[in-house]
């Protein structure tokens, strides 16, 4: 389950680093092996990944706009949830982060972000990174249109590790692709928010450590288990 641990050395390029304000970091063991969390808000955004910041992604503001800072963190079964409350931002987030397998080499975690505005002019975005070489898997009838492929690929550069975003129906056509060589960049949200309305983005994403890295035919049956499990109401 989430623990919650103040480590003496955050990490590297995570969202606590070099971060003088508020975080929050959970870590979750499998077999001997710590994965780690970390919710900051403000310019430093959301991280997920390994403790030395060798296989991570990014969850971060756009441009000159900042998150909200998170303020209140709980678990509730084997979900991590941290609140971001509006305050000076233009926005408010919530973030429940559900780990859906987790082994030594593995991670496939379900963080599900909501987004509620007091404002009546907003347009809320967040962008996905990662870096490495970029890919994407998709089948042969799927249409991409102005959305984002259900499969997004990153393969680490020089080192062990791979990264997959994956999205449902509910997300992909309202994903922006700003892949570019190098840099994986999913660009969340980014329409209209009417105020007090709840908008909310749910993609999963696998972390793997090993050196044969993630099948395409696991990255399908991950992705179906992801289109059939219905969104949190709560988060």
């Amino acid at each position: 389950m989430w623990q919650f641990q103040d480590f003496a050395v955050p990490t590297p390029g995570s969202a606590c680093d070099q971060n003088a304000g508020q975080c929050f970091t959970a870590h979750w063991n499998a077999d001997g092996h710590d994965w780690v969390c970390h919710t900051a808000g403000g310019s430093k955004g959301i991280s997920f990944g390994d403790p030395d910041g060798s296989l991570h992604v990014n969850l971060l503001p756009v441009g000159d706009d900042t998150l909200p800072v998170a303020t209140e963190q709980s678990v509730r079964g084997d979900v991590w949830n941290v609140t971001l409350p509006q305050a000076d931002s233009q926005y408010s987030l919530r973030l429940a982060l559900r780990v859906v397998e987790a082994t030594e080499t593995r991670l496939v975690i379900e963080p599900t972000l909501s987004i509620q505005t007091l404002l009546l002019d907003t347009h809320p975005t967040l962008d996905l990174t990662a870096l490495g070489d970029c890919g994407v898997i998709f089948d042969e009838g799927d249409t991409l249109g102005d959305g984002s492929p259900p499969i997004s690929t990153v393969q680490l550069h020089g080192e062990t590790g791979s990264i997959a975003v994956l999205l449902a129906p509910t997300d992909a056509p309202f994903t922006t692709d700003l892949r570019r060589e190098g840099h994986l960049q999913l660009r969340l949200f980014g329409e209209f928010l009417e105020k007090g309305v709840i908008r909310k983005a749910r993609p999963w994403i696998v972390l793997d450590r090993s050196e044969q890295g993630v099948s395409e035919a696991d990255l399908q049956a991950y992705l179906k288990r992801l289109c059939e499990t219905p969104l949190p109401l709560t988060a």
